[in-house]
């Protein structure tokens, strides 16, 4: 039997500079990062504040460019797409999480999910056809006539999920997903993330939580625009790969005050 993996996405030796407005001063703000995603792989990505892993977010996104490097998804290289065409490429490649949601509030959470494929001009049979289990599996089919703000912040990061999902992306990237919600509501959204995951769905999660991350199935962690080191979880349960993650971070921690 082949157990091959197949490599969804490839980042290699990818720089950032930013420069000061008036180019006195650069930030690099990404060093020489190189890593790889299997399909079907679930990643988390950790780092104090300052640390890259925004930046990093920010180009695997295709919302910024490196300022060397490539990011390889499917094979194409991403930060070889004109500006013309980047939008729909994230439309049809891409699925994003927010923090804060990112929900419309004249919009109801159905029109909300919606979005994505009216952007994509999709036929209204097809769009029904398409939130209908992907409602039932993030348990909102009895709220989708309501707004954003009838809603709880759970809820609304389910819808928010939903429309990650609804246009079948090959990568969902996730933005401290559970940043803005209660301890209920967080374990409730990771569950979520993690049925998905199983279902085949590549995910990439950049958090400051320990819980939110010992869901994944490997861990990497950030820096000073580096990659420091990465954790995989094998055989453990949540519980146990939490302890491992937060072992790393207190040596990640550690690293930083040592150099400061």
């Amino acid at each position: 039997m082949d157990n091959q993996k197949t490599i969804l996405l490839s980042v290699e030796h990818l720089r950032k500079i930013y420069n000061s407005r008036f180019g006195s001063n650069q930030v690099e703000a990404l060093k020489n990062i190189s890593f790889s995603v299997d399909q079907g792989e679930f990643i988390a990505v950790m780092g104090e504040s300052g640390s890259g892993k925004t930046t990093l977010l920010n180009l695997l996104a295709a919302l910024d460019r490196p300022t060397e490097g490539k990011i390889l998804l499917a094979g194409k290289d991403i930060t070889q797409i004109g500006d013309s065409n980047i939008s729909r490429f994230r439309r049809e490649n891409l699925g994003f999480v927010f923090q804060d949601f990112n929900l419309l509030d004249n919009f109801s959470l159905r029109d909300n999910i919606y979005l994505p494929l009216v952007l994509s001009n999709t036929p209204k049979k097809q769009m029904e056809k398409q939130i209908e289990p992907l409602a039932a599996q993030l348990k909102i089919s009895d709220i989708l006539e309501k707004y954003p703000y009838e809603v709880s912040g759970g809820q609304k990061q389910r819808a928010a999920i939903a429309r990650a999902l609804i246009t079948a992306p090959k990568l969902v990237l996730a933005d401290e997903p559970t940043g803005a919600l209660d301890s209920r509501s967080s374990a409730q959204v990771m569950k979520m993330f993690t049925d998905i995951h199983k279902t085949g769905q590549t995910i990439l999660v950049v958090t400051h939580s320990v819980k939110t991350a010992c869901h994944a199935g490997r861990v990497l962690f950030i820096r000073d625009g580096q990659l420091f080191n990465q954790l995989y979880r094998g055989n453990m349960d949540n519980e146990a790969f939490g302890e491992k993650i937060s072992d790393n971070l207190k040596i990640l921690l550690q690293k930083e005050e040592l150099y400061a």
